[in-house]
């Protein structure tokens, strides 16, 4: 291999994320130049349909000039605003207002980070000083399910449910259950009906919130349709059994919509055509087509009111990023 080529100086500087190392190592990148439509094209010119779209995410097709336009304006206009301290950008403004009007109903507020997994991150967070706003301190494990994904952050990475993600990492962190994963064609007993099968995935469930005290669970994540623990739809009635749980126990429920959102299941969101009624919601990936990353975390207004007593107590809501609500990706 020309040291001087691509993959030479790309084995000698880079280390890839979710690769085996040691194989790239021998085997090189994989070395995409250019993105056309629903194509991509590698350094030798084959050209690929990008059937995942990126990882998911982009949405909307590569190397569309009207996004490009709209990045192109805002650089020029207005590269970057903080959100700490009362700043904002009128894009986000615009994005924040807009969002809101296509959320699942209730969900009423945004805020923002710059992946899926720091989204996630912010809500684990969120749980932690709701039920400390409301004087349950106690309240603080959650439960994600088994095969789930989440991210790769301390935080999102012990809330998935994919050992490979924790192994020699020392993950999960404490206060994570974990819930079976609601895999009818995988999981059901013969003769068991997609009904029962969601009922019994559901009482599994509710078994560990009374194992472990009610009064110590605060919240249960899920994606709506589970993606990279193998697309795995919800069977018929799960939701409506965990959302009545969740009731009966005071538990927050997230959905996690990264992967979900923006269409990918039949409606804007998974969580409407599964069933869901979140109190907090994750978005990324195709909120800006991956061109930009942006992610954002929906609230409702409980959520918010206790966002809003706490922070009054403390003189600051004490979370964000540098680049959270960036005004390129919000334009």
């Amino acid at each position: 291999m020309n040291p001087n080529s691509d993959a030479a100086r790309d084995i000698a500087y880079h280390v890839h994320a979710q690769t085996n190392l040691d194989a790239h190592l021998k085997e090189g990148p994989f070395i995409v130049v250019k993105g056309d439509g629903a194509s991509v094209i590698d350094d030798a010119g084959n050209r690929y349909i990008d059937a995942m779209a990126g990882l998911w995410s982009a949405a909307l097709g590569f190397s569309e000039k009207r996004l490009a336009d709209a990045a192109y304006r805002q650089m020029v206009e207005l590269p970057y605003c903080s959100t700490f301290a009362h700043r904002t950008s009128p894009a986000l403004i615009e994005l924040s207002e807009r969002l809101i009007a296509i959320a699942p109903a209730g969900l009423t507020r945004a805020l923002y980070a710059n992946s899926g997994s720091e989204a996630i991150d912010t809500a684990l967070k969120l749980v932690w000083y709701f039920w400390n706003a409301n004087g349950k301190p106690e309240k603080k494990k959650v439960i994600a399910r088994e095969k789930a994904y989440h991210g790769s952050t301390i935080a999102s990475a012990s809330l998935t449910g994919l050992p490979r993600m924790h192994a020699d990492f020392d993950l999960p962190i404490a206060r994570i259950l974990r819930a079976p994963c609601p895999h009818y064609w995988k999981g059901a007993q013969e003769g068991e009906s997609e009904d029962a099968f969601a009922a019994r995935m559901a009482a599994e469930t509710e078994a560990i919130i009374v194992r472990e005290g009610p009064g110590t669970v605060g919240a249960f994540f899920a994606e709506p349709l589970q993606g990279a623990g193998g697309v795995i739809p919800p069977p018929v009635g799960y939701f409506e059994r965990i959302a009545a749980i969740c009731r009966k126990y005071d538990l927050l429920l997230i959905a996690d919509e990264v992967i979900c959102g923006f269409g990918r299941t039949g409606n804007m969101w998974g969580s409407e055509t599964y069933g869901l009624k979140p109190d907090m919601l994750t978005c990324a990936k195709a909120l800006t087509a991956s061109y930009i990353p942006m992610a954002a975390l929906l609230v409702n207004e409980r959520v918010f009111a206790a966002m809003v007593e706490e922070s009054r107590k403390i003189t600051l809501f004490g979370h964000g990023f540098t680049y959270s609500g960036h005004p390129v990706a919000a334009a």
